[in-house]
């Protein structure tokens, strides 16, 4: 099989885990391929006839999936919807000299969210304050009543601080799979401060080798406000103070959730094993 073709088996395999159908721009934007192809080393393979792929519309997608075509349609426009409420929230507590970087992740980053489904905020701090910031975020989000907590029946639109590291542990390259890559490659970035998102897209260049032809949208960096040093010294002072408090609470509810010094990873379904387990079998069936 050439490995042009494969690559877009590889990439149409990964997409339709997520019931997600993509255009003939996606397809190359999130090239799965060790290789570099252009454009017009592509986009001809997407006008053959063959036994593997299908179009409808403007999009492709597996042979005989093409019901997910709506699914994607109809999730758009949920998450647009999710997006705007994101970043307003993100504005509203960005104020927090800590945080470096605030990005909206997972499904809506994609655009492919339901209705009833929450909003995933990945976040990074500066060193040594990723309890007292997360502390003093929860608190502002429980204020505005958007805060989704343990146990909650209705998160539609509640806000998840589903990822919280600091800026000393942003490599993520031990971890260096096609799932991580995608993660976060595909994450929606609205505040920086202080090269907060530079310094993360740098640190993690290397998934270049999964998706070859992604592309960074930097945005406008903050700088320090005048109260922040005084602010941002006493946080630091309180983080062993708001490490105790939270994980008094959390450790008896802790099954996969990955909590340290300086990571909080609140997913408690390893979604990642799961889809590279997906992943390999449908190219097991395809190539």
């Amino acid at each position: 099989m050439d490995n042009k073709l494969k690559a877009i088996l590889s990439t149409l395999s990964y997409a339709d885990i997520f019931d997600y159908p993509l255009t003939k721009e996606e397809i190359f934007l999130y090239l799965i391929s060790i290789q570099k192809f252009s454009k017009q080393d592509i986009y001809p393979f997407l006008s053959e006839k063959n036994g593997y792929f299908e179009r409808k519309k403007e999009f492709y997608f597996l042979k005989g999936r093409g019901e997910i075509i709506e699914k994607r349609i109809r999730r758009k426009k949920e998450s647009i919807k999710k997006l705007n409420i994101a970043r307003k929230i993100v504005r509203k507590i960005s104020f927090v000299p800590t945080v470096k970087f605030i990005g909206i992740s997972g499904a809506l980053a994609m655009q492919n969210c339901e209705k009833e489904d929450d909003i995933d905020l990945f976040v990074i701090t500066e060193k040594n304050s990723v309890w007292a910031t997360r502390l003093l975020l929860v608190l502002l989000l429980r204020i505005s009543g958007i805060y989704r907590s343990r146990g909650d029946k209705n998160v539609s639109n509640k806000i998840c601080l589903n990822f919280l590291i600091d800026s000393g542990q942003i490599d993520f390259s031990k971890k260096s799979d096609i799932f991580t890559a995608h993660e976060i490659v595909q994450i929606i970035p609205v505040f920086s401060r202080n090269s907060g998102f530079r310094d993360f897209v740098k640190a993690n260049s290397w998934t270049k080798k999964f998706l070859p032809n992604t592309s960074v949208k930097y945005i406008r960096e903050e700088k320090d406000k005048f109260y922040n040093p005084l602010f941002k010294f006493f946080l630091l002072k309180s983080e062993k103070t708001a490490r105790f408090i939270q994980y008094g609470y959390m450790k008896k509810h802790i099954t996969k959730e990955k909590v340290s010094q300086n990571l909080l990873a609140f997913h408690p379904f390893d979604y990642r094993q799961y889809v590279l387990k997906e992943y390999r079998n449908k190219l097991k069936k395809l190539i």
